[in-house]
C-alpha cells in the first residue's frame, strides 16, 4: 500500500545525499583553486589586468567608431574599420585571456610554478574552438530569448499576467543551460572538443553530475559577482577585485574539471612546460 511514498522518501534521500556530495566535492575544489592561485598571484592578476585592460581598448574603439557614425563624423569607411578592429580586438584579447588563465591555473593545479610564457603563450587552435563554442552558446541564447519574448508578447494579448509563463520558462532555461555549460572552457581548450562535441559533452555530463555542476555554478557566481556588487553598493574601484576573483574563478573551475573529467591534458598544451 506504501511502496510510492517510500520511492519518493527514496528518491529525495538519494537527492539528498547527492547534494551534500556535491557540496563537500565542490569546497574541495575551492581549496584547491585558491591553492593554485597562491602559487602567483601577482602572475594570475596581472595577466588578468594586461588581458582585461586590451579587451576595454577594443570596446573604447568599438564605442568611439559607433558614435562616430551616430553623429555622421568622419568617413564612414574609417569608422567602419574601427569598429571591426574593435571588435576583434575585443574578442582576441578575451579568448587569450581565457585560455591563457586556464593554461595556468592547468599548471599550478599540478603543483608546479605558472611562468608569464605559460600564461601569454598563443594558442590559436584552443582559440579557435572556445570562439566555436561561444557563439554556440551565444546563438543558443539570443534563440530562448527571442522564443521566450515572442511567446510572451502574444500571450500578453489574452492577459498580462500569461507573459509571465514563457519568460520564467525561458529564464529557467538560460540557467539550465549555464549549468550544462559551466565547463565549457576546459573542454574546449583541454579536452580539445570542437564547438558541437563539448556542448553534447557538458550536455551528457548532467546526468550523473548535475548537483556538482549546480554548485559550482553557484559558487563561481558568488567569486565573480561579490567585487561587482561591492562597486555597485560602496565605490566603483572595488570592481578592481575582479583581477583577484576572475583567476580564482578559472583555478576553481579548473580543479573541477580535473575531479570530473580526470587530469589528462588531451589537447597537449594546457599542461606543457
Amino acid at each position: 500500500m506504501t511502496p510510492e511514498p517510500r520511492g519518493r522518501g527514496g528518491r529525495l534521500a538519494a537527492s539528498a545525499r547527492e547534494g551534500a556530495a556535491a557540496i563537500a566535492a565542490v569546497g574541495g575544489w575551492l581549496k584547491q583553486g585558491r591553492a593554485a592561485y597562491r602559487r602567483a598571484p601577482w602572475l594570475f592578476s596581472g595577466f588578468t589586468l594586461l588581458g582585461g585592460s586590451t579587451q576595454l581598448i577594443g570596446q573604447l574603439l568599438q564605442n568611439r567608431a559607433s558614435d562616430a557614425l551616430a553623429l555622421g563624423e568622419g568617413p564612414v569607411a574609417v569608422s567602419m574599420t574601427m569598429v571591426l578592429v574593435g571588435l576583434m580586438l575585443s574578442v582576441v584579447s578575451l579568448l587569450w585571456l581565457n585560455v591563457g588563465l586556464l593554461r595556468g591555473a592547468w599548471i599550478a593545479l599540478e603543483g608546479r610554478q605558472p611562468r608569464l610564457a605559460d600564461l601569454a603563450s598563443w594558442q590559436m587552435a584552443a582559440m579557435g574552438r572556445l570562439l566555436g563554442v561561444a557563439l554556440l552558446l551565444l546563438l543558443l541564447n539570443l534563440l530562448i530569448l527571442a522564443t521566450s519574448g515572442l511567446a510572451a508578447g502574444l500571450l500578453s494579448l489574452i492577459h498580462p499576467w500569461l507573459a509571465l509563463v514563457p519568460l520564467l520558462t525561458g529564464a529557467a532555461l538560460l540557467m539550465a543551460l549555464v549549468v550544462a555549460q559551466i565547463f565549457h572552457l576546459p573542454l574546449a581548450v583541454v579536452g580539445g572538443l570542437p564547438p558541437v562535441a563539448t556542448f553534447r559533452r557538458g550536455q551528457a555530463q548532467v546526468a550523473s553530475h548535475g548537483w556538482h555542476q549546480l554548485a559550482l555554478s553557484i559558487s563561481l557566481a558568488l567569486i565573480v559577482l561579490l567585487p561587482l556588487g561591492l562597486a555597485l553598493l560602496i565605490a566603483w574601484p572595488l570592481a578592481l577585485g575582479l583581477l583577484a576573483s576572475w583567476p580564482l574563478a578559472l583555478c576553481t573551475l579548473t580543479a573541477g574539471y580535473r575531479g570530473l573529467f580526470g587530469a589528462e591534458d588531451r589537447a597537449g598544451r594546457a599542461g606543457a612546460v
